[in-house]
């Protein structure tokens, strides 16, 4: 008899267990099932965001050039012109360029580094000549520059 209560106490702790776990996974399914809407519902009102390239291998700089004019009323510093061309090799749509313009002095060495966002865009197979990028307050060691495309966001 006390071994019939045994088996009859351990069956009903097993069923009540069993239960247990099956109601618990019922609930962990429809959180799962409400957390995937919530989720879908955010992708489908997300707004497109762009895509930054980081040194875009589709840009390419066709020519850079620079005029220096020295500041007034200090002697050590320069201001810098640039006309520079670029051009979009590649079947993308880019705008918003980022350069960095590092100006070297007379053995090769850099004095500065400055970058610069150009604001327009450049459409595939096209050439974009920028000439109003006037860089003030440059050590008049500055001589040369090179400039190199940084990044570039993707308009799509």
């Amino acid at each position: 008899m006390f071994r019939r209560q045994i088996f009859y106490g351990i069956t009903l702790i097993l069923i009540i267990v069993v239960v247990f776990l099956l109601m618990r996974g019922r609930s962990a399914e429809k959180e799962q099932q409400t957390a995937q809407n919530v989720k879908m519902t955010e992708v489908a009102s997300a707004t497109p965001s762009r895509v930054r390239a980081i040194l875009p291998r589709d840009l390419e700089i066709v020519s850079a050039e620079v005029s220096w004019t020295r500041d007034s009323g200090e002697k050590d510093t320069v201001t810098a012109s640039h006309n520079i061309s670029i051009r979009n090799t590649g079947g993308a749509f880019f705008v918003s360029l980022w350069l960095r313009m590092e100006y070297i002095d007379e053995k090769g060495r850099p004095v500065e580094i400055r970058t610069h966002e150009v604001k327009e865009s450049v459409l595939p197979g096209e050439t974009l000549s920028i000439s109003d990028i006037i860089i003030d307050g440059l050590p008049a060691a500055a001589l040369d520059f090179h400039t190199t495309i940084l990044s570039a966001d993707l308009d799509f």
